[in-house]
């Protein structure tokens, strides 16, 4: 059941074939990974790391997270993959929810990490060639042979930072029987068969477009190590270096965000996809226009995936579905063999197909929330878990999605809550008061719109302020938390009970 044994057979296998490249250029083979995730592993037992320990990571997309994922699961113990992109009082606010061991950093944003360390006293290591006064080095050491230990399906793999009801990022902890079930369910509809996968001779690598903090990236990562891929990371999309990487790589797939999908159809200059047999979309929805112009300039078909850090993989198109032409226009994707899913009303009660109704999952992978036992029981009931999303399922089993319960805006890609914007923009002095709603935008799928009343002051007009929330944000927030927009009203529409209505103008018409 162990995460990291796919690593270890792959080093057993072909330990000369090459595992992971990086942007730069450093390549390294399964043998050479195994060694220095046996080195990191060996360093963090010293350390006192042991099964069941929580373990932070707060670094680059690189290599280096590679190596402490791996190494912790060898030990039994739980990475908690914490954003590279937060600031110090986001960062210490996920060390507060999670309570790990150990904080495990690099050096991208020192005076984040100082913040932080300030403000919670974590134990913190730094990895290697890091000089930041004060913090202990986490030698890589010489390569080590470190067998992982038995876990059972149960056992907490994992602590990503996702959506819950409501308020600010939730701490998921995912178990290590949830993952595996999850990755064999995609590793059986895209290769047609069961396992074990052999190395797959000859295939170009998978890129990593994900982020390895957020569960999109690692089980991509997972995934390839499945069957038997070698794995391309960078530290962040530009196309400019996707470019680059397709004209060294020749990736026959790309896993991306819509996002990313915007810049390649509004790139200057077209890139060179003709490797590419499709490009799976996952993350957030994909706006109809947006497909068709990108499938008019690259010639290249869009397959779906759904699914969420709580319930797995769930349903999508594969390039078998595509050519088979079950293939459905503005759907999610076929209900999964293996999962098992209902569509329920509020009461409870399953409906029938073609009705729409929160879409809930019979699921081991998640165990619930660890900073909110409120919102674990809502999440999780008597082993269904409540995706707050609202679809249907028509009689071939495929699943449409139609809304959501939850107030989470998802922006290119990232979730944002509302909430946790109006908690800093209140601060502002000429703000008498707001809401943050998601607002459509082609690019980005949807932006933080605030709304916002404010208090008169003729020294002020309403750019400068608009500018001033937008710095403010900015300032205290992930960049991609700000408000990409601000309006001013003359008041904030509330419930009977008062509280804030979430309806934007666009729903209430609709």
């Amino acid at each position: 059941m162990n995460l990291a044994r796919d690593l270890e057979l792959r080093a057993a296998q072909a330990g000369d074939r090459v595992a992971l490249h990086h942007e730069d250029g450093v390549a390294l083979t399964f043998a050479a990974l195994e060694g220095q995730v046996g080195a990191v592993a060996h360093a963090l037992a010293a350390l006192g790391v042991g099964r069941g320990d929580r373990v932070a990571v707060y670094t680059r997309n690189g290599p280096d997270i590679v190596r402490l994922l791996y190494a912790a699961w060898k030990l039994g113990a739980v990475p908690v993959t914490i954003s590279g992109l937060y600031n110090g009082a986001e960062l210490a606010e996920s060390v507060g929810k999670t309570k790990p061991r150990l904080l495990v950093a690099d050096d991208h944003d020192p005076a984040a990490l100082a913040d932080a360390v300030a403000r919670t006293g974590v134990a913190t290591v730094v990895v290697d060639g890091v000089d930041l006064p004060g913090l202990r080095p986490l030698g890589a050491g010489a390569p080590r042979n470190v067998t992982a230990v038995d876990v059972t399906a149960e056992d907490e793999a994992c602590i990503l930072f996702t959506g819950g009801t409501t308020g600010s990022p939730k701490a998921v902890s995912v178990t290590h029987g949830g993952v595996q079930d999850s990755l064999a369910r995609l590793a059986r509809v895209s290769t047609g068969r069961e396992g074990p996968y052999p190395i797959a001779e000859g295939a170009a690598p998978n890129l990593i477009a994900l982020p390895l903090f957020h569960s999109g990236g690692q089980h991509s990562l997972l995934f390839a190590f499945r069957v038997g891929r070698s794995v391309v990371l960078w530290d962040r999309f530009r196309v400019e270096t996707l470019r680059a990487l397709l004209e060294r790589h020749r990736f026959d797939n790309l896993f991306l965000l819509p996002t990313m999908l915007f810049d390649l159809v509004h790139a200057d200059r077209a890139l060179d996809l003709s490797s590419v047999r499709s490009v799976l979309i996952a993350g957030q929805a994909l706006g109809p226009h947006l497909r068709r112009r990108f499938e008019e300039r690259y010639g290249v078909p869009i397959v779906m995936n759904y699914g969420s850090t709580e319930t797995g993989h769930v349903a999508g198109w594969t390039s078998s579905d595509m050519r088979a032409g079950l293939w459905k226009p503005g759907s999610a994707g076929r209900v999964y063999p293996g999962v098992t899913l209902e569509i329920r009303a509020d009461d409870g009660r399953a409906l029938p197909v073609g009705e729409p109704g929160e879409v809930v999952v019979r699921s081991s992978m998640a165990k619930g929330y660890v900073d909110d036992a409120a919102a674990t029981s809502e999440l999780v009931r008597d082993g269904w878990v409540h995706s707050g999303d609202i679809g249907y399922v028509d009689q071939d089993g495929v699943l449409f999605l139609v809304g959501r319960k939850r107030d989470m805006i998802k922006c290119g890609g990232f979730q944002v809550w509302p909430e946790e914007i109006e908690e800093e923009l209140r601060a502002h002095p000429l703000v008498a008061d707001l809401r943050v709603v998601g607002a459509p935008d082609e690019r980005l799928g949807e932006i933080p719109r605030a709304e916002v009343v404010r208090v008169p002051d003729p020294s002020v007009d309403d750019a400068a302020l608009a500018a001033a929330l937008v710095a403010l944000a900015r300032e205290r927030l992930a960049h991609f938390k700000a408000p990409r927009d601000v309006v001013f009203v003359a008041e904030i529409p509330r419930s009977a009970t008062g509280k804030v209505s979430r309806q934007t103008t666009e729903e209430a018409v609709r």
